[in-house]
């Protein structure tokens, strides 16, 4: 895989700092957004759950984005967040996006719901209330694996996703594009057709890799993380790397 042209696909907004560390080393990002994050207007449900977050004994955020729409919602009603509640994140990029509202959080080495279920304050949860904060029809399995462990899983959905539409046509093949979600990825194959073969998919997780090895890309890499660096060390590698195929 030698082509220096990257393409990007994250939500609107979130593309440009991977970009420009592409550019600082010489290569070729294309931003094209395949999603849009919109805020949801706040409802009576979620302005109760929000009144009512010293009840929770525990709460989640699964991702940068439930940080940026759901603490200004939980910021109006608390000026200081309770103080027993315990808070998580999914990885490290969303602890940092946390910390920025003066919120320290637990997060797992290894980014996603699994990891996040590893932790040892989710391990004996039977009888908690806990408040996971989420767009608006999120992956099920950490709600579903707290709930069966016996917690009280309440829902806080701050936004929505809206797919956006491209033409690829005017793109030649041998790219290596960054696809981030599974909304994303099946959006960009849709889109994409039989030039599938000519894209060497980069993918946040175990979860995706298998997605994504469902379609006929060139190749399928693991990059460990959502993080901007670990995505830009998995697409460096990919380029770097003659004959890269799946790992």
């Amino acid at each position: 895989m030698n082509s220096k042209t990257i393409l990007l696909t994250r939500p609107l907004g979130l593309n440009e700092p991977l970009a420009a560390l592409f550019r600082a080393d010489g290569l070729s990002p294309i931003v094209r957004p395949l999603i849009e994050l919109v805020q949801k207007p706040v409802d009576p449900k979620m302005k109760r759950i929000a009144l009512d977050l010293d009840r929770y004994d525990k709460i989640i955020f699964v991702s940068k984005s439930s940080v940026h729409f759901g603490l200004p919602i939980l910021d109006i009603y608390w000026p200081q967040w309770p103080i027993s509640l315990e808070w998580f994140s999914v990885g490290s990029g969303t602890a940092a996006a946390l910390k920025q509202f003066g919120v320290v959080a637990s997060f797992p080495d290894l980014a996603g719901s699994e990891g996040l279920l590893a932790l040892a304050g989710l391990q004996e949860v039977a009888g908690e209330q806990i408040l996971i904060v989420r767009g608006a029809g999120g992956r099920e399995l950490l709600g579903e694996s707290l709930g069966e462990s016996g917690a009280s899983v309440t829902y806080l959905e701050t936004y929505r996703r809206v797919l956006l539409q491209h033409d690829f046509s005017d793109l030649t093949a041998h790219f290596t594009v960054v696809l981030t979600s599974a909304e994303i990825l099946e959006n960009f194959t849709s889109l994409s057709g039989d030039s599938l073969h000519g894209y060497h998919a980069v993918v946040p997780s175990a979860r995706l890799v298998d997605l994504a090895r469902t379609y006929a890309f060139q190749g399928v890499t693991n990059a460990g993380g959502a993080s901007d660096e670990a995505l830009y060390d998995a697409v460096t590698k990919v380029i770097n790397t003659p004959g890269k195929a799946n790992e």
